[in-house]
C-alpha cells in the first residue's frame, strides 16, 4: 500500500503541475505575436519538468484512476478519499482540456 500511496500522491503532484502548464499555455496564447526569425527561447530547467509533467499527467492519472477502481472493487481502497476523489476529478478536467478543447 506505500507504493499505491507514493504514486497517489506523485499523481497530485503531476495534476498540479497540469494546472501550471495549461497556465504557461494560456500565457503564451495571450502574448501577441512578434515578427521573430525563428530565434527559440531557451526554456528553464524548472518550466521544462512542468512542461513534461502537466502533459504526461494524463496518462499517469488514467493509470491511477484505474488503480483505484481495482482497489474499490476489490474493497482495499486504504487512501485517503479526498486524493481519490481530486484525482478523479482532475482526469475529467485533462479529458476535456486535451480531447474536447
Amino acid at each position: 500500500m506505500r507504493v499505491i500511496r507514493f504514486l497517489s500522491k506523485f499523481t497530485l503532484i503531476c495534476n498540479i503541475s497540469f494546472l501550471l502548464f495549461a497556465f504557461f499555455r494560456w500565457m503564451e496564447m495571450k502574448k501577441p505575436v512578434q515578427g521573430t526569425q525563428g530565434n527559440m527561447v531557451p526554456i528553464s530547467v524548472l518550466k521544462n519538468l512542468i512542461i513534461t509533467l502537466g502533459f504526461t499527467a494524463i496518462v499517469i492519472n488514467l493509470f491511477m484512476n484505474l488503480i483505484y477502481l481495482v482497489l474499490l472493487v476489490a474493497k482495499k481502497l486504504y487512501i485517503p478519499r479526498w486524493l481519490v476523489v481530486l484525482n478523479f476529478i482532475f482526469l475529467l478536467i485533462e479529458i476535456y482540456y486535451f480531447f474536447l478543447t
